[in-house]
């Protein structure tokens, strides 16, 4: 490892303890190398070089697309083997002072369990510690500039010190510390310095630069007098600490220019400098950086964009100032999410490496070629937060999909080869609160798994306009925790608080019908002590989630999801029945006391019939039937199933139109808001036609004609037709259980996603 920048009384060696050790038991065990592919590579981690498109005319028959899909952003899924070794993940480690066994972390990402009321954003946080996790950053919650008042988003107006006291001490009853994060982006005072002119440094006067050190200093004290152990400065992405750091953002031309490292950092470490004056050196400061910056609007204009190597200049400065530790990610201009939702470049099939905004990168070009961007975005950032192990003598800690139960060898081999010091992980300690546990306890295949669908960040709440543009309605729900962004609001129809209440007396629960919304209910019901027995006629459980994952590829992990459903129902003592088909009599023959049917939608069809020239299929067809579909596919429908349809269609190297009776701004209407973001940009790139308010006038002959909303008609070539209309209800069952308590839930009252199918299912199951 090479030369250290180190304070004194400050090595690697001391805050990586056991380390060595740890390591050397493993060597013994001859455990170290066991993960047959590499943590990671260097240069696009693997990724086709620049030539790799050479001979993409000739490839396919001519097809350039279906070339470049298959060649841009190569995907190696083989990296989640498991020998049962997590020795580095639950190896100890120092923060400053304070010490932790295990390498897990929770990052400051927002929970909006604050919309349930102030005891259950404590009640998060508390079942956080609980299960497991060590060090909690508790989320940027609070207004930070001077005169201060304590206001929260959500149903919170106003929080007293003695709440906050309360969040703290709740934490360190489990056992755990915690930290929170500062940041500016989004307050009044970033909006009015915004304002003048864009982000740029220069903005500021150096009165207001005066003022935010005095700003940062009250709040460090603040959060010290509140109970909180450490505090993470923000100065990554579009916040204005950044802009200091950063070339494009930076045109000063006095002491905070960006001549100088010293002078970039000069701001930042004004801040450092009062706070360790006013509350000490046994308060660690973590600051999280950009660990590379890159232009995603205008692909390729990075001029005056920072290097991984400017950044790590930065870096070795923060330490000089007195940061106890980095927290680095990814730093694309434009789109905030990825900077730590990284992953959702990998979400698309076809697009690997969308923008949001048209464009694809060439992750072996794009970011210096330092991304490990060959494993669906899992370690994403571990190429270059090793960088910034090898610089400096404070641990260094990244974000990005870092989730051992996953990838359980990868990430271990990552913090074994020094690549990362801790994991920041958020969305998997969300799904699970007890992940930690599990890990220590070998019970990895019991913890719930992450499906990556980003629905928990600033999403969109159902019945609200899906646009591209803005939010609509906010949530932040969980699309297998329904607690999530649930939990404590009555409106939204939860009943009880986090856990389920028990069972009120014995009772025989049916459910009919295994998928994502059967399941949930069984699990539910189960967990309260009824006696369950779920049936589904298939001969496997899952429902659609096998066709979706089939369609969607892996990047969701929904075959994880419903195995790990399946293996929960059998703890739970779950009777499951498949091979089974239920009507009315079966019901009644049974006698059970509660009937819960999840038996899914209908499919719409056209009634039409199609020809040799031009055949129409069910989109439930798509993957039996594939060597019936031809070349040019149009889809009827615009929901988030035809979507994923057409990317699948599309990364196969087929003309896709899409014909929808609704508007544009509808289309993939139930997918995450970010995933839509992603993959209607590219998908359009990559020659996508929408026929929005339009229906299908016709079809046969090897063309079909769309009829628009202004009443014109226009044929273009036509190979097949997917029938992808919005699924219907299907209730005709609960009509014939008069007598019988019984309800419908998931697709079979209202079809729409798997987050609303696994939500209904949970609901009832609570309330029975």
């Amino acid at each position: 490892m090479g030369q250290k920048n180190a304070r004194a009384g400050i090595s690697r060696r001391s805050f990586l303890l056991g380390s060595g050790l740890a390591a050397a038991t493993a060597a013994s065990a001859g455990l170290i190398g066991c993960a047959p592919k590499q943590a990671a590579e260097t240069n696009g981690a693997g990724n086709a070089g620049p030539d790799a498109g050479a001979n993409a005319q000739s490839a396919q028959g001519g097809n350039v697309y279906q070339s470049i899909a298959a060649q841009l952003n190569v995907q190696d899924y083989d990296y989640r083997q498991n020998s049962g070794d997590l020795s580095h993940v639950l190896s100890p480690w120092k923060l400053g002072n304070m010490e932790f066994s295990n390498r897990i972390v929770k990052s400051a990402a927002g929970s909006n369990y604050e919309n349930g009321g102030w005891d259950a954003f404590v009640e998060y946080y508390r079942r956080l510690a609980a299960g497991g996790t060590e060090m909690i950053w508790v989320e940027n919650f609070c207004h930070i500039f001077l005169p201060y008042k304590n206001t929260i988003n959500g149903n919170i107006d106003e929080f007293t010190d003695e709440q906050v006291k309360q969040l703290t001490d709740t934490i360190h009853a489990e056992g755990a510390k915690c930290g929170t994060q500062t940041d500016i982006m989004g307050s009044a005072f970033y909006t009015m310095v915004v304002g003048r002119g864009g982000h740029d440094a220069s903005l500021f006067t150096l009165d207001e630069i005066d003022f935010m050190v005095d700003c940062y200093v009250a709040a460090a004290k603040k959060f010290k007098a509140w109970g909180f152990d450490a505090w993470e400065l923000n100065c990554a992405g579009n916040n204005q600490t950044q802009w200091f750091f950063s070339r494009s953002r930076n045109h000063r031309d006095d002491e905070y220019g960006s001549q100088t490292f010293e002078n970039r950092v000069r701001f930042i470490g004004r801040i450092i400098e009062a706070v360790r004056a006013e509350v000490g050196e046994d308060f660690p400061i973590q600051v999280l950086l950009d660990a590379i910056n890159e232009n995603d609007l205008n692909i390729g204009e990075n001029a005056e964009f920072n290097t991984v190597e400017d950044n790590i200049e930065i870096a070795k400065e923060l330490e000089k100032a007195g940061v106890s530790s980095l927290h680095v990610r990814l730093g694309p201009q434009e789109q905030h999410a990825t900077q730590f939702l990284g992953d959702l470049y990998f979400d698309t099939r076809g697009g690997i490496g969308s923008t949001s905004f048209g464009g694809q990168f060439d992750f072996s070009r794009h970011f210096q070629g330092k991304l490990v961007a060959n494993h669906d975005g899992c370690g994403l950032m571990l190429n270059l937060s090793k960088m910034f192990t090898e610089a400096v003598s404070i641990p260094v800690g990244t974000v990005t999909y870092l989730d051992p139960a996953h990838a359980p060898d990868f990430i271990d081999k990552a913090i074994a080869d020094g690549m990362v010091d801790f994991l920041m992980i958020n969305r998997p300690l969300t799904v699970d609160n007890q992940y930690v546990n599990k890990l220590k306890e070998g019970r990895i295949d019991e913890i719930r798994p992450c499906t990556r669908c980003c629905h928990c960040w600033n999403d969109t709440v159902k019945g609200d306009p899906y646009t591209t543009e803005g939010f609509g309605g906010q949530c932040y729900c969980c699309r297998i925790d329904p607690i999530r962004d649930n939990v404590g609001q009555e409106e939204k129809g939860m009943p009880g608080w986090f856990d389920p209440p028990e069972g009120d007396g014995e009772k025989n629960v049916m459910v009919v019908g295994a998928g994502p919304a059967g399941m949930e209910a069984a699990r539910i019901a189960a967990e309260r002590g009824y006696a369950v027995t779920l049936y589904d006629r298939k001969s496997s459980t899952g429902g659609l989630l096998s066709f979706a994952a089939a369609i969607k590829g892996p990047h969701q992990n929904l075959e994880d999801y419903s195995s790990w459903s399946r293996a929960d129902l059998e703890r739970k003592g779950v009777n499951i029945v498949t091979g089974q088909e239920v009507d009315a009599a079966f019901i009644k023959e049974q006698a059970p006391d509660v009937v819960v049917l999840a038996l899914g939608g209908k499919r719409d069809t056209l009634g039409i019939e199609g020809d040799d020239a031009t055949n129409i299929i069910s989109i439930d067809d798509i993957v039996n039937k594939a060597d019936q579909i031809g070349q040019n596919v149009t889809i009827v429908g615009g929901n988030l199933q035809a979507i994923d349809v057409a990317a699948y269609l599309m990364e196969q190297g087929k003309h896709v139109s899409i014909v929808t009776p609704e508007s544009a701004s509808m289309l993939a209407k139930g997918q995450s808001i970010w995933c839509k973001r992603f993959a209607l940009p590219i998908l359009y790139a990559h020659g996508m036609k929408v026929w929005q308010e339009s229906e299908l006038a016709s079809a046969g002959g090897g063309t079909a004609t769309v009829k628009t909303s202004t009443g014109t008609e226009t044929p273009y070539a036509c190979d097949t037709v997917v029938e992808a209309m919005d699924m219907l209800p299907n209730k005709d069952l609960l009509d014939e259980l008069d007598g019988i308590e019984a309800y419908a839930v998931g697709d079979c009252d209202e079809p729409y996603n798997i987050e609303y199918a696994v939500r209904a299912g949970n609901f009832v199951a609570r309330a029975i």
